[in-house]
């Protein structure tokens, strides 16, 4: 199972007995915030202004936690009044790998690629323990499944051939224009920005409802951007697209995490046709982490859309030596239907 450490608090200066404290309140918990670290670990707290100054404790999250408070100080009085950042460090934790089992992973909001000299995509996520503006196990799969396919073409065939062909074609198309992607629903933006940040030459538009797009704009603004690649935000309402999304023909629209409500499901369907009706060699991306049987309807909803797919996935860790598996179906609507 993937576990994320997340701030339910804000981290914050206090003073205490004339001496100045850094606080924080954070808890170790899934993607939904319905499970939490059921085990001993240590944590390394690294707080860093920007200077380069930094300060260090060693605290323990123990198995009955469910929230953990920290408290690192005293801190010299001249930092109480500039920005730290507070992060966080975990020794003898082993790294994300999908591609082979293993019983639990982690994800501190950085997803590290630099081993393949890229550098590491940062997202800010919400504060607090809402499920809302967070990053999400499928979304996570999302940007590794996407980055072995750019390494599989960077390295022209010689890793593991991906099993959907079209998403592979669509990614390594020599152009002169930059890929037109649409992602829906973007809540933090990750899968976007880590498209922007591994494929040159691509203009991804990211969506989302107006509630979003403070923290989605403020990692835009952090992103590092492959050479020619371009991001931008606007907000969308399922219930009331517009009639023209994008300027230019779509030609990948992605969608994370997005079918475990299913009342909204009739609305995000008819958005994917609507966008496919303007851009109808656009294909669909879909990556899903079942939560319940009410998902079921939005394939039943592509399907009566015209849609068909081609599907793969990948096994995330769980617990007792399971796996979850995310999901992945790339969606196209045969030429002249509809």
């Amino acid at each position: 199972m993937v576990y994320y450490v997340r701030f339910l608090k804000t981290p914050r200066i206090q003073q205490q007995k004339g001496s100045i404290y850094l606080s924080a309140l954070i808890c170790i918990t899934t993607d939904l915030g319905d499970s939490f670290l059921a085990e001993d670990v240590d944590l390394m707290l690294i707080a860093e202004n920007s200077s380069g100054v930094m300060f260090q404790k060693t605290t323990k999250w123990n198995a009955s936690n469910r929230e953990l408070a920290i408290t690192l100080g005293p801190l010299p009085f001249n930092l109480a009044q500039q920005s730290m950042v507070l992060t966080w460090l975990l020794q003898q934790v082993p790294h994300l790998d999908l591609n082979r089992r293993q019983r639990k992973s982690w994800f501190n909001g950085t997803f590290n690629t630099a081993a393949a000299n890229h550098s590491p995509i940062k997202i800010w996520e919400e504060t607090g323990n809402s499920i809302a503006r967070h990053i999400w196990d499928a979304g996570l799969a999302t940007v590794t499944y996407l980055y072995m396919i750019c390494e599989n073409i960077k390295k022209k065939n010689k890793g593991t051939e991906p099993k959907i062909p079209a998403l592979k074609r669509v990614l390594s198309n020599a152009r002169n224009t930059p890929l037109q992607v649409v992602e829906l629903g973007a809540g933090c933006g990750i899968v976007g920005i880590a498209l922007a940040s591994m494929l040159p030459n691509c203009s991804v538009l990211l969506t989302d409802l107006p509630e979003v797009e403070d923290i989605i704009t403020r990692n835009i603004n952090a992103a590092q951007l492959a050479t020619m690649s371009s991001l931008h935000y606007q907000n969308l309402d399922w219930d009331d697209p517009p009639n023209e999304l994008c300027p230019q023909p779509i030609e990948l629209i992605l969608v994370s995490d997005c079918t475990y409500n299913a009342d909204s499901l009739p609305a995000l369907v008819s958005t994917l046709d609507r966008l496919v009706q303007t851009s109808p060699e656009a294909i669909i991306l879909v990556a899903l982490k079942r939560r319940h049987d009410s998902e079921t309807a939005f394939f039943d909803l592509m399907q009566s859309a015209g849609f068909t797919a081609v599907q793969d996935s990948v096994e995330i860790p769980s617990q007792h030596e399971e796996v979850d598996e995310i999901e992945f179906y790339c969606y196209s609507r045969p030429t002249g239907e509809r």
